[in-house]
């Protein structure tokens, strides 16, 4: 029963939940579990000591905690007060025409049985009254219990008043033997006595001879009244202390039920208390004191409870139901002025203070009027802030810090009191430890200390596993993967000469050797040759789309020279071999004469002219013609002498023969 009381009462929520620090950040700094700026945890507080007992709910606002049942419970900790809590600020007031009708019932019962009521109490016209009060939906029937408790009382005092009026009678009819029973002492003594000798002479006679007996017979016979009103002594006598055994049955049973009664009824009033109806305990206290005039109503606790023990150590006397009478009426003044708190505060835009004073008010007061009739409107000027503060909360809790401030920002808008200061320095501080140690791990990573990056890396995910830098270290890591990978490659195809591949893959390449001088250096010769084969290839392409396909050859054949091994320029050529064979062939014919031992210059010197003659523009023919001429004739005009010119005026005609 304890356990559902306690997720009764404990219905409340101060926007704020348990949070703790994430692991692993170098820090003293701690969250709030159920703090008072709704997420960072203040310093562990004295607890105040509770005013009832451990029972009975109380609200400790300096350290925001609830105590019951020995136990304190964090205020803003609970889901389940997150989800009373909110409930209640969605719903809408309780100013239905039953309603008002309710709350005019129940005063109009507490006025009844007020000793300040004009002729005083009229207990009859309050109890008629309760039916009523319990046909609201509201009541949850209490007011129906209180008065099935009250027919109960009124039925065991009505069972003692008849067992007062049985002793009465047995008392008259005790007086009236004892009166019967004196006369028959006094006036029928001597017969008494004679009937004592005859009996005695009797059976003396019978005991002397054969006619005792007839003699006994016949004393008895003589007067046979007299033996009968010596039984009738010995009767009166037994039945007075009969009368005397009823009279303490009597008298003990109607103490025990006036006692049971009382323990049944006070169990009322206290069950209505722990369920904060203090409404109901004020009528159950009044009506007791108009069931039971004798002037006791201390309540009967066990004296070795802790309801009892909690009483004698803090307010010094034993519980009695004016106790309970008093203190349901503190807390309707703490509700009433918990509302009012609220109002002033909302108008003030001071949500987050509004949200806590009515959080509290609402702890305590549940189901008092000033609670229900709260206008909805009302309310929901704090429901959103409510529901920020639940965000924040899981943002923390989840270590979500980017969301959590966002959240912060825009609970800076709406609430003019939120302290921001303590989310806002748990959300540096734990976002500036786990940057630190990402720092680290790059710096790890950067030296290949793997293992001590793997280090850095989980505890930077431990203090916040959202944190974008981690995707920089995820990156990091694969492009050091990718970055050895590429290293190799590139010592592979190194070694098998294969130039091109590297030209293709030369910007994976180039980062993973860019602190390597050695490859660098031969990195950038092989990218540097190939781009220039790749110009003359794009050139010799222009040239082609021109027609010109002897321009594109020659363009392609001089690039050849410089890198004979190059596959795809020997594809180029090989291409454009078909289209200039005659030029080829002249050129090829001139090179292979001048290389010839001993060499053949005019021979040569002729081919070229026949190359210069297909391609007038070809700057291979116009070289070789150069070189030969300076051969030949060193003289700068010997060109131009007749015996040059028929020299190879007979060698060209030579060749085209």
């Amino acid at each position: 029963m304890k356990i559902g009381l306690i997720l009764t009462i404990l219905s409340i929520n101060a926007y704020a939940q348990v949070y703790k620090p994430p692991p692993g950040g170098q820090t003293t700094n701690q969250t709030n579990q159920g703090g008072g700026n709704t997420t960072i945890e203040r310093p562990p507080q004295q607890q105040a000591a509770p005013i009832m007992g451990n029972e009975v709910p109380f609200v400790d606002p300096s350290a925001e905690t609830v105590t019951f049942n020995g136990r304190n419970f964090a205020i803003a900790d609970n889901r389940l007060f997150a989800a009373r809590f909110e409930r209640y600020l969605n719903e809408p007031e309780d100013n239905s025409e039953e309603a008002v009708v309710y709350r005019q019932t129940i005063d109009q019962i507490l006025t009844l049985i007020s000793p300040h009521n004009p002729g005083g109490p009229n207990l009859s016209a309050a109890v008629r009254l309760l039916p009523k009060a319990s046909s609201f939906p509201g009541d949850a029937k209490l007011c129906d219990s209180l008065s099935q408790a009250i027919y109960v009382a009124w039925m065991s005092k009505n069972n003692i008043k008849d067992a007062k009026n049985l002793m009465v009678a047995l008392e008259e009819e005790k007086k009236q033997i004892i009166r019967s029973t004196d006369w028959l002492l006094t006036h029928d003594k001597d017969n008494a006595l004679n009937q004592t000798g005859a009996v005695g002479a009797g059976g003396g006679g019978g005991g002397g001879g054969a006619n005792g007996a007839p003699g006994q017979r016949s004393g008895a016979a003589q007067d046979p009244g007299r033996g009968a009103q010596s039984l009738r002594v010995i009767d009166n006598n037994r039945r007075i202390l009969e009368i005397e055994a009823l009279k303490k049955k009597y008298e003990l049973k109607g103490e025990v039920q006036i006692v049971q009664a009382k323990i049944q009824y006070q169990a009322l009033m206290m069950q209505m208390f722990i369920q904060r109806r203090f409404q109901h305990v004020l009528m159950a206290s009044r009506f007791y004191n108009q069931i039971w005039t004798d002037g006791d109503s201390k309540l009967h606790i066990d004296k070795n409870s802790d309801t009892s023990k909690l009483f004698n150590e803090t307010v010094g006397f034993n519980p009695t139901v004016a106790s309970l009478d008093t203190f349901a009426s503190e807390f309707i003044r703490d509700c009433d002025k918990g509302v009012e708190a609220f109002n002033f505060l909302a108008d003030k835009k001071e949500l987050e203070s509004a949200a806590k004073r009515l959080s509290e008010a609402y702890a305590v007061g549940e189901f008092m009027p000033g609670i229900r009739t709260l206008p909805r409107e009302r309310k929901r000027k704090v429901l959103e802030f409510v529901r920020e503060s639940y965000k924040l909360l899981a943002a923390l809790d989840m270590k979500d810090y980017t969301t959590a401030t966002e959240i912060t920002n825009r609970m800076k808008s709406m609430s003019t009191d939120f302290n921001a200061s303590k989310p806002e320095g748990a959300i540096a501080t734990y976002t500036r430890v786990a940057n630190m140690h990402i720092m680290k791990a790059k710096s790890h990573a950067i030296n290949n200390e793997q293992d001590k990056a793997n280090e850095e890396i989980e505890k930077a995910a431990q203090v916040w596993p959202l944190n974008p830098k981690l995707s920089e270290i995820d990156d990091m890591i694969t492009q050091g993967s990718e970055i050895a990978k590429a290293k190799n490659d590139f010592d592979r195809l190194l070694s098998e000469n294969n130039y091109r591949q590297i030209f293709a893959e030369q910007y994976r390449i180039a980062p993973s050797i860019r602190n390597d001088p050695q490859r660098s250096a031969a990195f950038e010769e092989i990218i540097t040759n190939l781009r220039s084969i790749e110009s003359s290839i794009a050139k010799a392409n222009e040239f082609s789309k021109m027609d010109q396909d002897y321009a594109a050859y020659e363009q392609l054949a001089e690039v050849r020279e410089r890198f004979p091994d190059d596959p795809k320029l020997g594809r180029e050529i090989e291409l454009l071999a078909p289209k200039v064979a005659d030029f080829t062939k002249a050129i090829n014919k001139a090179q292979q004469l001048e290389k010839r031992t001993p060499k053949q210059t005019g021979s040569a010197f002729a081919w070229y002219l026949k190359a210069q003659k297909i391609y007038s523009s070809s700057k291979i023919a116009e070289a070789g013609i150069a070189r030969l001429l300076n051969e030949i004739i060193p003289d700068e005009n010997a060109e131009d002498s007749p015996t040059v010119k028929g020299t190879v005026s007979k060698e060209i005609d030579l060749i085209e023969y």
